[in-house]
């Protein structure tokens, strides 16, 4: 579907990115791991990766999870009781080669505490830093063309 609308639209290809939250988060690690030249960068937000639907379940193994080669930033929250981060982003990112993760204590914006598993919040607003780079900056710095 994607390549379609390559075709048929003026999109730059070199930049296409992918990001979700939560299940969305589990699909962004699958799609990356399964096409490797296809997205520019990727932004796994509180993604699963075990313990859904039922503890012990794994729905990406280690071997997906080190094939992925699309640059990869996660975000979640301690807090998250959801989608824990210790045993998905936090495992993740430590098999992600290079990946990026940024882990709050919790999801509170403008002095409001949101449940742990908002942690979209974070990213929606551009907050997540990295070498003095925000998150948005730093998806919209990456190409294909410049990764290899």
């Amino acid at each position: 579907m994607i390549l379609d609308l390559v075709r048929r639209y003026p999109i730059d290809a070199s930049r296409i990115y992918l990001a979700g939250c939560s299940n969305g988060g589990y699909l962004t690690m699958e799609m990356t791991s399964l096409y490797h030249d296809l997205f520019a960068a990727a932004v796994p937000i509180c993604g699963v990766v075990k313990n859904f639907p039922k503890p012990g379940d794994v729905v990406l193994t280690d071997a997906q999870l080190k094939s992925i080669t699309t640059p990869s930033w996660l975000v979640c929250a301690a807090s998250d009781t959801t989608v824990l981060p210790v045993d998905n982003s936090l495992p993740a990112h430590a098999l992600i080669p290079g990946s990026i993760l940024t882990e709050y204590p919790t999801v509170t914006w403008n002095g409001i505490t949101y449940a742990g598993h908002w942690s979209w919040i974070y990213v929606a607003r551009n907050d997540p830093q990295y070498h003095g780079q925000h998150i948005w900056q730093w998806m919209a710095s990456k190409r294909l063309s410049t990764r290899r």
